[in-house]
């Protein structure tokens, strides 16, 4: 008989979710993910996965913060045209 392949290890959620909030924030997440899963067998598919993952993460981030300023600014633009629109028309009652 020919020598039985051993599975590799695959994430499991717990251990995902433990280095992902270390990892989410940090630009070199795929160097810290190399080192922490060196020398353990895990299979490459699962750990590349992994690494999408935290990069698609990122970028939500910085999306998400860019939409946020964005909806800051068209509030202050909509609330500075409704001041503007509610002293003129104040303005306009006054003077009849």
């Amino acid at each position: 008989m020919g020598q039985q392949i051993q599975p590799k290890k695959t994430f499991e959620p717990l251990e995902k979710a433990k280095l992902a909030m270390r990892l989410v924030n940090n630009p070199g997440f795929e160097k810290e993910i190399d080192e922490y899963v060196s020398g353990k067998d895990y299979d490459e598919h699962s750990v590349n996965f992994f690494k999408k993952q935290i990069a698609l993460q990122q970028k939500l981030q910085q999306e998400s913060g860019k939409l946020l300023d964005t909806g800051g600014q068209i509030f202050s633009l909509v609330i500075n045209a409704l001041a503007k629109s509610w002293q003129r028309t104040a303005g306009e009652n006054n003077n009849k």
